[in-house]
């Protein structure tokens, strides 16, 4: 649930990204000394005055506070009027801050980096950065800490406490990301903020899940890339790329883009491993999938052709029929009848 803050509180209420005030405040934070001590184990200011005084100034900027499962904490949008520059402070964890409404300027001792919507900063524990507006209008931030002290109960096959163990050794420093070169990064950013600025409340899984989707896309980001040193290795690497985008339209020269490597290793290694080509086995992806789609009688032939990448339906009936024996229609019919997959 989302936590809008109080009226009259350190933190005062704030209005949505659109600048449309709540009528009605969400869940009402608790602002106990207690709580707050809870908060200052993530928030270390760099000079005095005391933790305290400092914590609530940062609140003071605060919009949006939501409450996430482990590995992250404080999952929280600010808003930075004009002329706003925060006190400077580090975290004891490591730190994603980022932009909804730029630009603004996050300042660390290592240089300024610049953000506008969509860029973010993974900080690691213990740098100094404050923020900085320097526009003329207010900014927007969202931010959360990922603290491997408090991974949750997730069982170690998730993977989750090796991401983050991993993430920890790339993230020692500031590292600034744009989201805008990377669809995927750039979709996930914005899913993940708006389960923190939505004006309606969403499951817990929902958050769970895009903030865990955000988290692995950045940890892809800043991986070293994997040395393929083996031909095996070249033809994983195609087959889980054609997999991942089997509603695309790719070709031989774009797969081989993608892997560094020429098209004539690609389509080598790749036969040698899987007996067939690469766009055959493409295309056996696609009508595969074809058929799952051909249950759902809601979809058109045209509208499945368009969702996997065909150049036309005629193409993807000439395909599928190709490699089934029987037309895409033809296969609907006799599924409806039968009950086959």
């Amino acid at each position: 649930m989302i936590d809008q803050i109080k009226p009259g509180s350190p933190m005062h209420s704030k209005t949505s990204i659109s600048d449309k005030p709540r009528m009605q405040p969400f869940l009402q934070r608790d602002t106990s000394l207690d709580y707050e001590k809870a908060d200052l184990s993530y928030y270390l200011p760099s000079a005095r005055p005391q933790r305290l005084e400092s914590l609530r100034q940062s609140w003071s900027y605060l919009a949006y506070y939501h409450q996430t499962p482990g590995p992250f904490a404080r999952f929280t949008s600010g808003h930075f009027p004009a002329g706003t520059t925060t006190q400077k402070h580090n975290h004891a964890v490591m730190a994603m801050h980022g932009s909804l409404q730029g630009p603004l300027t996050l300042k660390t001792p290592t240089g300024d980096y610049h953000l506008d919507a969509g860029d973010f900063c993974m900080i690691g524990p213990g740098v100094d950065h404050h923020w900085s507006n320097e526009g003329p209008h207010t900014a927007s931030t969202v931010a959360f800490l990922i603290d491997l002290e408090r991974l949750g109960d997730w069982p170690e096959e998730s993977g989750i406490a090796e991401a983050c163990r991993e993430l920890e050794t790339l993230v020692t420093g500031v590292h600034r990301i744009s989201s805008a070169g990377n669809p995927d990064l750039q979709h996930a950013f914005w899913r993940m903020a708006d389960q923190l600025v939505a004006e309606h409340a969403h499951r817990k899984i929902q958050l769970t899940s895009r903030l865990l989707v955000f988290l692995s896309l950045v940890l892809e980001h800043l991986a070293p890339a994997v040395e393929l040193d083996s031909e095996d290795d070249v033809a994983l690497q195609i087959r889980r790329l054609l997999l991942n985008r089997v509603n695309d339209r790719l070709t031989i020269p774009e797969v081989a883009r993608e892997l560094h490597v020429s098209p004539t290793l690609a389509k080598t290694v790749f036969r040698k491993t899987y007996g067939c080509g690469i766009m055959a086995y493409f295309n056996e992806l696609k009508i595969w999938q074809s058929k799952r789609m051909l249950g759902n009688p809601s979809m058109t032939i045209d509208q499945i052709s368009r969702t996997l990448g065909f150049s036309s339906p005629a193409y993807f009936t000439r395909t599928f029929r190709k490699l089934t024996g029987v037309t895409p229609s033809d296969f609907r019919s006799k599924r409806g009848q039968t009950g086959i997959c």
